[in-house]
């Protein structure tokens, strides 16, 4: 890779990069992760998102805001059918039972 953005991370500035994945036309982008923070970006991205230079300050990070970082957030379990926070729709006995209105908004 001999693209200038591609010599570090745009969010850390760690040199080590992996190269993930390559455009299935041949030239079109790759994806490119940092070593150091895991942060991940196509070369097709706007430069705010590849190039060091122009990634906004804010989201820039530190080793030491690497190293002092609390955990990362625990991705929550998969919601399982049946489970009480997934919605399910109402079975046609549920429907059946559900009260009626008529047209001008009383009950039938």
């Amino acid at each position: 890779m001999t693209d200038a953005a591609a010599t570090c991370c745009p969010r850390c500035a760690h040199t080590v990069i992996e190269h993930l994945f390559t455009s299935p036309v041949p030239g079109v982008w790759d994806v490119l992760q940092c070593g150091r923070c895991l942060y991940c970006w196509r070369t097709a991205e706007p430069d705010r998102r590849t190039r060091r230079d122009a990634y906004p300050d804010s989201f820039k990070l530190t080793v030491d805001d690497i190293d002092n970082a609390p955990e990362v957030p625990a991705v929550p379990p998969l919601s399982r059918p049946g489970s009480r926070h997934r919605r399910q729709a109402p079975s046609p006995t549920d429907i059946s039972k559900m009260p009626r209105k008529s047209p001008s908004g009383g009950g039938i």
